[in-house]
């Protein structure tokens, strides 16, 4: 018996950028743009990233409600 085991924790599966590249119909590079920029949330476990449905669901929930600015050509904030 482990750590969670023992409180009744048991982990959320996750899926590989490459799984939600596939899912959403883009790239596994747009997915890792989304996270590095702090569009779609992950979890990072060592050198691996793992995303929960319910990342995604937000995601889209975020992109749906208008909260989301792409700043993919923006030349940054006004100084």
């Amino acid at each position: 018996m482990n750590i969670f085991q023992s409180n009744g924790y048991t982990p959320t599966p996750g899926m590989t950028p490459k799984e939600v590249a596939k899912q959403l119909g883009v790239t596994e590079s747009t997915i890792y743009s989304w996270i590095s920029r702090g569009y779609m949330r992950a979890n990072k476990v060592g050198r691996n990233r793992f995303i929960s449905q319910r990342q995604v669901s937000d995601f889209f929930l975020q992109r749906n409600t208008g909260e989301y600015i792409d700043m993919t050509y923006a030349n940054g904030p006004v100084r």
